[in-house]
């Protein structure tokens, strides 16, 4: 999820969003950069791009790597980008290597955020920054609210995750790893910004999914043959959810899905 402005295109709003980032990170040619649980590397590909600067991509998986190191072929970035298997709570590099540390929507894989951010601590120079644009659970969340906790257990419960982590857990974690906060900003907040759920909304898959009259129909399309056995458990428990719930637990307040957060480590 990113910015959505009115007026530019998807595609658009990505790419003011990588220069953003760039942004946040001070990137320089003369940088290593690390992106942690990158996926296929996009974003830190645009990183180096933009910038100029050096961007080795973390990430467990084997056709991850693979399709990463094509497009870094493709894009013509071989000399300054690269590939690197490995989990982001053990990684694979020495102590001090890299200028600057970030991840997009990755930490909400991990389960135990206090030895994640310890280790891009451990990879960081003196100096150099951390920043990570994550869908946390905000501080107005009520754990003792019935529908807040729905919502939140949903989207975690339809994307395989573990539970969504607070943002104060982003900050004390960054704080045990002996980082320093520089900035936090809502990237949404601007007036002239939509909502980071919007485009479920300009869409309108929010109110086609949130519609019963639409589940209604794919359980009898089910009960027809014309889909197949089990297919309404999957399109309420895996689109319906979690759709439906970013975008009523974002228009709360209670996820946000657009906050950077920036730290540094001391020289």
């Amino acid at each position: 999820f990113v910015p959505m402005k009115e007026g530019p295109s998807r595609k658009e709003c990505h790419d003011q969003f990588h220069h953003r980032m760039a942004g946040f990170l001070a990137a320089r040619p003369e940088d290593k950069i690390l992106e942690f649980g990158c996926g296929f590397g996009e974003i830190g590909r645009q990183v180096a791009q933009i910038s100029g600067a050096s961007v080795t991509g973390l990430t467990m998986a084997d056709e991850e790597i693979a399709g990463g190191s094509e497009r870094i072929k493709r894009a013509g970035l071989e000399g300054r980008c690269a590939m690197v298997q490995g989990n982001y709570h053990n990684m694979p590099f020495e102590d001090q290597t890299f200028d600057k540390v970030f991840g997009v929507y990755t930490l909400k894989y991990s389960a135990d955020l206090t030895t994640a951010i310890a280790e891009m601590a451990r990879v960081l120079k003196p100096g150099g920054r951390f920043v990570s644009y994550e869908i946390l659970v905000s501080n107005t969340f009520d754990a003792s609210n019935k529908q807040h906790k729905f919502y939140v257990d949903n989207i975690s419960h339809s994307t395989c995750m573990p539970p969504l982590w607070p943002a104060q857990a982003m900050r004390d974690a960054a704080a045990k790893a002996g980082l320093v906060a520089r900035e936090e900003v809502d990237l949404c907040s601007a007036p002239q910004e939509g909502a980071w759920y919007s485009c479920f909304e300009r869409t309108g898959i929010h109110a086609v999914l949130s519609s019963s009259i639409v589940l209604r129909l794919v359980k009898l399309a089910e009960a027809l043959h014309i889909l197949p056995r089990s297919f309404a458990d999957f399109f309420d428990y895996c689109i319906v959810h979690p759709t439906t719930d970013f975008v009523n637990a974002g228009r709360l307040g209670i996820v946000s899905g657009s906050v950077m957060m920036v730290w540094e480590k001391p020289c």
